[in-house]
């Protein structure tokens, strides 16, 4: 073979002798047809397969959470279950735990002559409710690097998790409605989990955060909340004591009286604005992304998104690892295969 193996061309490329397998595209367009689509979670910028006319492969929990969201059906899907084996030709596909949210997954890719590892976006540490990503081994490594910057280390999660706490019951007795802008499915849940479990406060969800507590009910994740569109949810948001979690920069159904926050990652960097900022991620932190590279024993590692390039330059530096930006293919280096 003539091109490169691993590669970014609209998602995520791994070429072998049986095929071209494309992890978490882009765009559902110019899919050729004997690709083969895996989908890592169900955050939009990363379902996008699901469109596609190709067979595409996910967790149950994956389409159950897109499905919920997007009210629609999911065709042409196989499921990919943790642990268990997928064999395309002589290539063999594991789809494993990543920790990110509910039936987020890294998918390991055995052929003959390599092992590659594409971890999707991961969270190395137990939260409320996920597991901590699993950490296989292999040859090659694609990693996220979303905060692949040492300036990004996150405090313990409970302690994180108990200044959100104490921070809602000021404001609840202040007279406040604590309201949580979030990502409708994974960050949301867990924060309804963190309630229900340290608080006896309801929890209102907007409707899209409810229909993703659902799947996550479904999924064998138990969220007590009450929708915000019913005649008790309107109530409890008019009366005050109790918390709100709507998405990331919606102000629908918001009360007069909000205490507004975010949960986020970049709060460790960054504040937002008029917002209480937290700094609760569903990533891996730089330590946690440094020390899942060592673990898995990669010879090579590809990063991609955020700060590709510098943690690169940290794992040639002090891991002695052959680590590089996750190169761009062209439609010609693919027709070399």
């Amino acid at each position: 073979m003539k091109g490169s193996r691993v590669g970014w061309l609209g998602g995520v490329v791994i070429n072998t002798d049986d095929g071209r397998f494309v992890f978490d595209p882009v765009a559902a367009r110019n899919m050729e047809r004997d690709a083969h689509v895996f989908i890592s979670h169900a955050h939009s910028d990363h379902t996008l397969g699901f469109h596609s006319n190709v067979i595409k492969y996910s967790t149950d929990e994956t389409k159950r959470i897109y499905e919920k969201l997007r009210e629609n059906t999911v065709r042409g899907w196989r499921a990919a279950q943790y642990g268990r084996k997928i064999r395309i030709g002589d290539t063999e596909i594991v789809p494993l735990n990543a920790g990110h949210m509910l039936g987020s997954a890294q998918f390991k890719v055995t052929t003959p002559s390599e092992t590659y590892v594409y971890t999707g976006d991961i969270n190395c540490v137990n939260t409320l409710t996920t597991e901590a990503a699993d950490v296989p081994e292999c040859f090659t490594l694609i990693v996220e690097a979303t905060y692949g910057d040492p300036n990004f280390v996150f405090p313990r999660r409970e302690r994180t998790y108990a200044r959100i706490v104490n921070w809602a019951l000021r404001e609840v007795k202040h007279g406040h409605v604590p309201t949580f802008h979030v990502y409708s499915s994974g960050k949301s849940q867990e924060i309804v989990k963190l309630f229900n479990f340290y608080t006896k406060l309801p929890v209102v969800c907007a409707p899209v955060v409810g229909r993703a507590n659902e799947a996550y009910n479904e999924g064998g994740v138990e969220l007590s909340f009450v929708d915000a569109e019913t005649t008790d949810g309107r109530r409890l948001l008019r009366k005050g004591g109790c918390v709100y979690v709507t998405t990331t920069g919606s102000n629908s159904l918001v009360p007069t009286h909000a205490a507004e926050a975010m949960a986020t990652g970049w709060a460790v960097r960054f504040g937002s604005g008029s917002y209480a900022s937290f700094p609760l991620s569903s990533h891996a932190g730089f330590d946690q992304l440094i020390k899942y590279v060592a673990e898995t024993g990669a010879k090579r590692v590809y990063a991609f998104t955020g700060y590709s390039e510098l943690i690169s330059k940290y794992l040639r530096r002090d891991l002695r690892i052959e680590a590089d930006p996750l190169p761009l293919l062209s439609q010609r280096s693919i027709l070399d295969f």
